[in-house]
């Protein structure tokens, strides 16, 4: 749950920690605090920043959000259960800032990778209402289908059944 800037500070720390350890020859701290910059790296690459990110978009500070999300660097690294979340948070923000071809892509993303089922309930209906808005009612339908199959709830259901009557309007 670190920024980038914090976990470069944090290893510098580590290392001179190391080298003064190494320059009193005690091996053992020496070696724990190499340890320790090894799991402080391989946190960059398996989670990143993206718990930060979450947080600031739930306290709806969606540019720093999606600063924190574009710190990370290669995303296909990402932990196999965080990289949907990080497609969500993209498309979530993509959807405030009215950006619907890139909230379309990244939810779609966030969805086939693996969402837990609210999450991935939200994602399905904001594609839904996506698909509305470009007038593609064959698409629109399969995400609500999709939808239905999730326990979703009372508010979630309203909102999709009211996509679903606009969408059969469409011709």
């Amino acid at each position: 749950m670190f920024t980038n800037q914090a976990r470069i500070l944090v290893c510098v720390a580590l290392f001179l920690v190391a080298g003064l350890a190494a320059f009193f020859k005690v091996y053992e701290i020496s070696a724990l605090s190499l340890m320790f910059v090894g799991v402080v790296v391989w946190g960059y690459y398996k989670e990143g920043p993206l718990v930060l990110a979450a947080k600031q978009f739930k306290l709806k500070n969606y540019q720093k959000s999606l600063e924190l999300l574009l710190s990370i660097k290669n995303p296909t690294h990402l932990n196999k259960r965080k990289k949907p979340y990080y497609y969500f948070l993209l498309g979530s923000i993509a959807i405030n800032r009215l950006d619907y071809e890139n909230a379309e892509l990244n939810l779609g993303q966030a969805a086939i990778g693996g969402l837990r089922a609210n999450d991935l309930g939200v994602a399905l209906m904001h594609l839904a209402n996506i698909s509305l808005r470009k007038q593609d009612r064959e698409k629109g339908m399969v995400w609500i289908n999709q939808a239905e199959k999730l326990p979703l709830t009372a508010k979630y259901k309203s909102i999709l059944s009211k996509i679903e009557k606009e969408l059969r309007k469409i011709k």
